[in-house]
């Protein structure tokens, strides 16, 4: 089988493909990634080929910077949509790859796989780390930071508006790649990832998390996250081994590639939590005035830039974070506490369910964290027994769950009943 997979985005939205395309040539298939250029290395690491797209993330944090819940949301969906036009000629250039592909698996971020997949005549299968597209009256789209909580009419209505908002800003771009590279005409339901009420979609999360809703078509499915591995043979740098070598485990904290707001702020909250908890920090910090605050409490702090979460969270007492998919995941997976600050987009629909599952204490929007409000969060984390053990319980069962495997099944599935509907 040959699987064409295209993911746009933070790590945290490619390494769950990598994760897939390894599993995928494990299996005998024939994968090929498309992702941002800077990922190239994560493709590496996991032996999987790899298109590189033309997308800078950085810009996108920057266009995002300041801003929280819905203005974050809406920021976010634009500066995507209008950086489309750099993506394309990427994408376009999978479509000559030898093979070309038995089905197409694409992130919902920037809604372009279905038409690669239209043009090529094969299936195409949304890969989504959130629930956010595929309606139910349990809750609402996990895309909407404000609607936590909607009466069952109003959950079901959010879905529609979140699958417009994936590709609000590029539709007439896109329609323009259609039809003078792809060959392709307007149809019905082109911009939207689940126009086609037969497409599957695989979500890359555990059922212990987000149990599947009933009220869910067949065509979707909840496998278990695709979780990297981290290479047996990585070793941690000097400064970091001798830190969690000495004295109690420490705390992580990390917002992934959010923008930090004000930099002097947040590492005065954390000096102060450090203070008063008298907990130790390794700090996931890309930010130079975050790093030179934090500096000075080198028995304290230790600032890191890119450790393997499957590595370190486990090394810690509890895992501070903005609620990204990925982030969440992998600290269910490694048992620790929660504590988590989103800022927009789905983190507050992670944060209400970790915080639902008893898995992370109640902290809040990351405009209203304080250095009291963050020494009570991680004072109550890495204290409270009942949220360890909550937290070791969920992360025996997401860990028992084979979750790039079942999603392997399901595209053998798919690509089999294509082959034999094209036969016919």
């Amino acid at each position: 089988m040959r699987v064409l997979l295209v993911t746009v985005g933070s790590q945290g939205d490619v390494q769950p493909f990598v994760a897939l395309a390894s599993r995928l040539r494990g299996a005998g298939h024939e994968p090929v990634l498309a992702a941002p250029a800077l990922y190239q290395g994560l493709a590496a690491a996991g032996d999987v080929p790899f298109v590189p797209l033309d997308l800078d993330m950085t810009e996108v944090g920057r266009a995002v910077a300041g801003r929280h819940g819905l203005r974050h949301l809406f920021a976010f969906a634009k500066a995507m949509g209008r950086r489309a036009g750099q993506v394309l000629p990427g994408v376009s250039a999978c479509a000559t790859v030898p093979g070309q592909a038995d089905v197409v698996v694409h992130h919902p971020v920037l809604p372009i796989g279905q038409h690669l997949a239209e043009m090529l005549g094969v299936p195409a299968v949304v890969a989504s780390p959130s629930p956010a597209l595929v309606p139910t009256r349990e809750f609402p789209s996990a895309a909407w930071p404000c609607a936590i909580g909607l009466p069952a009419l109003l959950s079901r209505a959010s879905y529609p508006a979140a699958r417009y908002l994936t590709g609000a800003w590029c539709r007439r771009e896109v329609d323009g790649w259609r039809r003078s590279t792809l060959g392709l005409g307007r149809r019905p339901g082109r911009h939207d990832p689940l126009g086609d009420p037969s497409v599957t979609v695989l979500h890359s999360f555990s059922r212990h998390v987000v149990p599947r809703p009933a009220d869910w078509p067949a065509t979707a499915h909840v496998t278990g996250y695709w979780h990297t591995r981290s290479d047996p043979a990585w070793a941690p740098p000097r400064r970091l081994a001798d830190f969690l070598g000495t004295g109690d485990p420490p705390v992580y904290l990390g917002f992934g590639s959010m923008p930090v707001d004000s930099p002097a702020a947040l590492a005065e909250a954390i000096t102060m939590a450090a203070k008063r908890t008298g907990a130790k920090f390794v700090v996931h910090c890309l930010d130079p005035e975050l790093r030179r605050r934090l500096a000075g409490d080198s028995e304290r702090m230790l600032m890191v830039r890119q450790v393997p979460h499957d590595w370190l969270f486990p090394r810690t007492a509890a895992v501070v974070h903005h609620g990204g998919a990925g982030t969440a995941g992998a600290a269910a997976a490694a048992g620790r506490p929660q504590v988590i600050w989103p800022f927009g987009i789905d983190q507050h629909f992670w944060a209400a369910r970790m915080t639902g599952l008893g898995v992370a204490v109640p902290a809040g929007p990351v405009r209203t964290l304080t250095g009291d409000r963050l020494a009570r969060a991680v004072d109550q984390a890495i204290s409270d027994l009942r949220v360890s053990d909550l937290a070791q319980d969920l992360a025996r069962r997401v860990r028992a769950e084979d979750g790039t495997g079942q999603a392997v099944a399901h595209l053998e599935r798919l690509a089999r009943g294509a082959s034999v509907a094209a036969r016919a």
